[in-house]
């Protein structure tokens, strides 16, 4: 037989019931509409099927509250909260009960948390939208709703964010010729998740501020230096794996033919 014992009311229109089942008692806390739902209102005989919605409902509170710890430590998606609750719970309908509660009561909203991620990335990070889109997918947040917000992301943003990284990039010396450079950069600036069309354009008008960190007369002729250590440049064949050494590592052809001469 289980029986409610006690009825005492806590703090935040909650209720914590004292139930006496066989032999044993158990402590719960529910809110007021679970308590005026089922007439919770008096010590009575509970039913089976009013025990196991008592019990239900301090499991949902509980993972309630877990959930809310696990937002206020930081902002979170929709498919993070439930991943996260699906660690100590397989019912999909009592994690989408939590879930359109902390929805309802505005501590879950995508469309939120999109806004203010790409607009942290856009004021403090070098990134592009690809970079951005890919980082929230993973997140869990539905295509759609990426797409509305990074309609924001205007293409000035790029231009001035792929800037400051060629800048960054061309502060200091490159060790590389400028066709090896070049690539180097523009894969950089794919993996920082910009568009093609911003990169090609953005490289293309940054050619000199490129070029005029490398010098490439020194490179070639460090690199010839210890190819003759491994080739002899006065047989033919030596000659031709020695160019094909240099063509590979970014040098012009022209450029190669110039400096073998001597």
């Amino acid at each position: 037989m289980v029986f409610l014992e006690e009825i005492s009311k806590t703090k935040g229109n909650r209720y914590l019931l004292k139930i006496r089942n066989n032999d044993e008692i158990e402590t719960y806390l529910v809110y007021e509409n679970l308590i005026i739902k089922y007439s919770l209102l008096s010590p009575k005989e509970l039913s089976a099927k009013e025990y196991n919605i008592i019990k239900a409902d301090k499991t949902t509170d509980q993972l309630y509250e877990k959930a809310l710890k696990y937002i206020e430590y930081k902002m979170r998606t929709i498919s993070e909260v439930k991943k996260h609750l699906g660690k100590d719970i397989k019912d999909s309908e009592v994690i989408n009960k939590i879930i359109n509660k902390l929805k309802k009561n505005g501590y879950l909203n995508d469309d939120f948390y999109t806004k203010t991620y790409m607009n942290e990335k856009i004021d403090y990070d070098l990134v592009g939208p690809r970079y951005i889109r890919e980082k929230l997918i993973l997140k869990g947040i539905h295509y759609d709703i990426i797409d509305s917000n990074l309609i924001n992301y205007k293409e000035e943003n790029q231009f001035d964010k792929v800037f400051e990284l060629i800048k960054k990039e061309t502060k200091y010396k490159i060790k590389k010729p400028y066709k090896k450079a070049y690539m180097s950069l523009k894969q950089k600036l794919v993996n920082k998740g910009f568009s093609l069309g911003v990169i090609e354009s953005s490289l293309l008008s940054n050619i000199d501020l490129i070029k005029d960190c490398i010098d490439e007369k020194s490179l070639i002729i460090r690199e010839i230096e210890l190819l003759k250590k491994k080739y002899d440049f006065n047989n033919y064949l030596e000659k031709s794996k020695a160019t094909k050494s240099l063509l590979s590592k970014g040098y012009d052809y022209e450029t190669i033919k110039e400096y073998l001469k001597g």
